[in-house]
């Protein structure tokens, strides 16, 4: 058995119906394929912007170690540094005490000076006062 298919005759309207379906879907697949490839740079785009910031916060972080080592020194020191001013103030302190001892020691040192002078000064004035009174009363004599 043979069959035989009809063919159709295509009417024009059929005929740009057609046509006019095809390019309505050309033009959405175009509009597809434009917006997809917009989407698809900005999402590289956005992926070069993310890596530039992980890339910066690795380079950060990175820092972190060798600055925690540095404030840690610096505390040290600054510990050392606090004892070390301790210890100076104690040595001051002594220095302090043992020159106002030795200040204390010194100003009565003068003091008893003074007070020896003001004596011998007296006694000195006593007796010019004496030797004075004497002169006066001694007969003159004239050879």
């Amino acid at each position: 058995m043979h069959i035989e298919v009809e063919k159709p005759k295509i009417n024009p309207v059929h005929f740009i119906a057609i046509i006019g379906a095809g390019l309505a879907n050309a033009f959405a697949v175009g509009g597809v394929w434009v917006s997809l490839n917009r989407d698809i740079a900005d999402i590289r785009s956005a992926q070069e912007r993310t890596q530039k910031v992980l890339d910066d916060t690795q380079q950060q972080v990175s820092q972190i170690p060798p600055l925690s080592f540095q404030v840690t020194r610096a505390l040290e020191a600054t510990a050392e540094n606090k004892k070390g001013i301790e210890a100076a103030n104690d040595r001051v302190d002594r220095v302090v005490e043992s020159l106002g001892g030795k200040l204390d020691t010194a100003i009565e040192s003068i003091n008893k000076v003074a007070t020896r002078v003001e004596v011998l000064s007296s006694k000195l004035d006593d007796a010019q006062e004496r030797a004075n009174k004497t002169m006066f009363r001694t007969p003159i004599v004239r050879p």
